[in-house]
């Protein structure tokens, strides 16, 4: 069944303006809460945790109306065996038949499980490196981000899967994560919509943008209070442009907004300020954070209209959803195949005039330095830290056995003491090339996404010494702005398998079809 406006009270109203998120660690208060609210026809979306049927299952039984069930999809369906793949190896593949197959992927198994909406595809323009960010862009340009951004969306379109443009309005210009910090822009009014916003509008006039998401930014320009998820001034941004579409705050659980603003007041700043749904802070209960967004509205701070408004917004994306799609698409094996190839057609390389990404001479003269990740215990239990291990050193080991039998292998931890860089750097005395490999992880709360100062200096030392005649580099290319020029820097894309199509590249086993898919200054 559909619900209707006109037969709902204040408390089922402000309960459509709000997402129930449950994790895998199942709170009973939570799920308790998340099913009273549902029966009572006073929840307009869910987040659940893609691992855990059961509560899938509950939920969904629980709802007689099309409730949106939403999870986080940016690198593919959680539970998925199909490869996890960043956006930017998406784009350094650059192919429309790629974009399809990773949005074919995730809507198949979403809604197989019941899911009907995602928070992506992420349509920020790159403006500059910085934390939790560049793995997640599909360019630098408007033009490359909305083409990219226009198959996806097309996909989900097809679908009646919502899908989501965020974080908007981009325009990120600092170095900070703002789920660590708050994050400013300085980017004018008019740079905003003649760059950042064009994906936004591109995706709105195509029908292809049915949700956003604020992002907790500020845009010192048009509004030096409040970020873009409170400020109205920010949101009417596209809103005075034609956009009538499902908005929903960024998480509330981000220290971009919660060190300034606190918490109390936030879920009725958002709302009035022309948000349409906001994901609580999770390190709460949701009865907690509800009961905020109720009492905000107590207190006046949440216009009738506002709220009428955004549930308009709420009961037109779940009327979507519960619509059958007349032209479904289906994942095909060369769907499959396509996503499988994307590890090995990301690789990228960049070389000095004449020279190839092929390695000669004797494989006995090279010495091959692996940094390592150093040994310690994550604590992962921040369900918005969303990157799992990806780089596996020990198979870029193996590869480099059976690509290059009697070549020498040393491993460097990337925060290496005084005896792992004496240990290395004369070791390769012995050799007549070194090939540096190295990584650099990124994920939420992480607060950067570069090499270790320590890792760099023995790079550089070694480049310094003529010594280093490639350079292979997984994760986040801007970090390699901190490295001596090298005649062959190799390229890929946190894939593990990248890792080791990168080795046969080396090899010349395969030929790197990768562009950087961003325009990086290197040295």
């Amino acid at each position: 069944m559909l619900l209707s406006i006109k037969d709902m009270n204040i408390e089922q109203k402000l309960g459509m303006l709000f997402c129930a998120r449950i994790f895998n660690e199942l709170n009973d208060d939570d799920m308790d809460f998340t099913i009273e609210m549902i029966k009572n026809h006073s929840l307009g979306s869910v987040q659940l945790p893609a691992n855990r049927r059961d509560i899938i299952e509950k939920v969904l039984s629980a709802a007689d109306y099309p409730i949106l069930v939403f999870n986080d999809t940016e690198m593919g369906f959680p539970t998925s065996d199909l490869p996890k793949i960043p956006l930017m190896a998406l784009a350094a593949c650059d192919k429309e038949e790629y974009y399809s197959a990773f949005a074919k992927a995730i809507v198949s198994e979403a809604k197989a499980c019941g899911y009907n909406g995602t928070w992506g595809p992420v349509i920020d323009i790159l403006r500059c490196d910085g934390p939790c960010r560049v793995y997640r862009h599909l360019g630098d340009t408007p033009e490359k981000v909305s083409k990219a951004a226009e198959v996806i969306a097309d996909v989900y379109r097809r679908n009646h899967y919502l899908s989501t443009g965020k974080h908007y309005p981009g325009a990120h210009t600092s170095w900070f994560d703002s789920h660590m910090t708050e994050g400013v822009s300085d980017a004018t009014e008019e740079e905003i919509v003649n760059f950042d916003l064009v994906p936004y509008l591109d995706l709105m006039k195509k029908g292809l943008l049915p949700c956003v998401m604020t992002s907790h930014n500020v845009i010192k320009n048009i509004d030096p209070k409040y970020p873009a998820s409170l400020s109205k001034k920010v949101i009417d941004l596209l809103r005075d442009r034609g956009y009538d579409g499902l908005i929903f705050t960024d998480s509330f659980a981000m220290m971009g907004i919660l060190h300034k603003f606190g918490e109390k007041n936030i879920y009725g700043m958002a709302i009035a300020a022309g948000n349409d749904i906001v994901l609580p802070n999770f390190r709460h209960s949701m009865r907690e954070s509800y009961n905020m967004l109720l009492q905000n509205y107590r207190d006046g701070a949440i216009p009738d209209e506002r709220i009428n408004d955004a549930v308009r917004h709420v009961l037109a994306a779940q009327a979507y959803v519960a619509k059958k799609p007349e032209e479904p698409t289906i994942f095909t094996e060369q769907d499959k195949i396509m996503l499988e190839s994307v590890a090995r057609d990301c690789v990228s390389a960049i070389t000095d005039e004449g020279i190839t990404a092929k390695l000669d001479g004797d494989n006995d003269e090279k010495l091959f330095i692996i940094v390592t990740e150093n040994n310690f215990d994550p604590k992962n239990d921040d369900p918005e830290t969303n990157v799992s291990k990806w780089y596996y050193p020990e198979r870029i080991a193996k590869r480099i056995e059976e690509d290059f039998p009697g070549a020498a292998v040393e491993f460097l931890p990337e925060f290496s003491d005084e005896y792992d860089n004496d240990r290395v750097l004369s070791r390769a005395i012995e050799y007549k090339e070194v090939i540096f490999v190295s990584f650099c992880t990124t994920t939420s709360y992480l607060g950067t996404d570069s090499l270790t100062k320590r890792t760099e200096a023995v790079a550089n030392c070694l480049i310094h010494s003529k010594k280093i005649s490639a350079f292979v580099h997984f994760g986040n290319p801007y970090a390699m702005q901190q490295i001596y020029h090298v005649p062959r820097l190799i390229l890929g894309y946190m894939i593990p398998d990248s890792q080791l199509y990168a080795i046969d590249a080396l090899a010349g086993i395969i030929e790197p079809k990768g562009t950087v898919p961003y325009d990086i200054k290197f040295n």
